[in-house]
């Protein structure tokens, strides 16, 4: 059959789904910094303050319009204890603070008219251009101008979580050569190991098999706004999986002229792990379904027994 079902095939499966265990570890270490450090919060904040900040404010002239977000009942109560920032901010919930804020004259429900007539009052400033252009070529319709405002925040998030993953980048980067040298994740001795024990081979490939095909496998980021939160993590039969390819022993601790070849595979490794849980499922997919697809079809009852007469 060639490549398909080969040893080499199974190898390269069980380096790969060696990769994803890895990589999806690196990505809950990086959640755990991020939490710690409150980077997603601060990235928002960011954000929300390139949206609002270059504009004076409306029902008080000596706050700036994004002072009066802040202290708007709706984001206000998102904030955690001891003024913490909220790291998520709904759309909906931006756009209806944003409305309320430029229409805070006006008591009860709105209109168009309200929302157009409130837009014009507000001091000159970078908010009141961009909501202006937002109204337009909205035929009058109050749902539209919302839309328009809660896409315009949406828009500035795809940008915030573009930053959000190049500020990360060197973080998962870091993690990854610091779990790559305490794990010895050697992409060298783990390739020579699979190829040496069938076993382990078929190990692997089990639990390859298991993570591709549970319905909880797919390695998806839900949330737009947490780019790094994968929806699954490793399990600990997994884990102990992983075990059985990587650690040290006091014999290579102590065997200088294996150093090169060791620093070799650890540069693989975090190569390979910078890339992603999502770019290691796809790819361990791939490859089993490559491999089913060379498997020898089996035999039906009649095919194993002729029939006598």
């Amino acid at each position: 059959m060639g490549l398909l079902n080969s040893t080499i095939l199974d190898v390269v499966i069980g380096l790969v789904f060696v990769y994803l265990l890895l990589a999806i570890i690196c990505t809950t270490i990086n959640e755990w910094v991020a939490g710690g450090f409150a980077l997603r919060s601060k990235n928002l904040a960011t954000a929300i303050k390139q949206l609002l900040d270059q504009q004076p404010g409306s029902k008080d002239p000596t706050r700036s319009f994004l002072e009066q977000f802040y202290s708007h009942p709706l984001i206000s109560g998102m904030m955690t204890p001891g003024n913490g920032h909220p790291s998520y901010l709904p759309s909906r919930t931006f756009a209806t603070a944003v409305m309320d804020i430029a229409t805070s004259n006006k008591r009860g429900a709105i209109t168009f008219a309200d929302l157009d007539a409130g837009i014009k009052g507000l001091p000159e400033g970078d908010v009141k251009t961009a909501l202006l252009a937002l109204i337009q070529n909205t035929n009058n319709d109050l749902n539209v101008a919302q839309k328009n405002i809660e896409q315009w925040f949406d828009d500035t998030m795809e940008r915030a979580s573009g930053w959000y993953k190049r500020r990360t980048q060197l973080v998962t980067v870091l993690i990854a050569i610091l779990l790559t040298a305490m794990t010895n994740a050697d992409s060298v001795k783990i390739t020579r190991t699979l190829w040496k024990s069938p076993t382990l081979r078929a190990t692997l490939l089990e639990k390859a098999k298991k993570r591709t095909e549970s319905p909880q496998s797919t390695v998806e980021y839900p949330d737009k706004n947490k780019p790094l939160k994968p929806s699954v993590k490793p399990t600990k039969d997994e884990l102990d999986t992983l075990q059985m390819v990587l650690g040290w022993s006091d014999q290579e601790l102590c065997d200088w002229k294996g150093w090169p070849q060791r620093l070799m595979g650890w540069i693989l490794t975090i190569v390979a792990v910078s890339l992603g849980a999502p770019f290691w499922f796809d790819t361990l997919s791939k490859l089993m379904n490559i491999r089913n697809a060379g498997k020898k079809p089996e035999k039906t009852d009649k095919q194993a027994k002729p029939q006598t007469a």
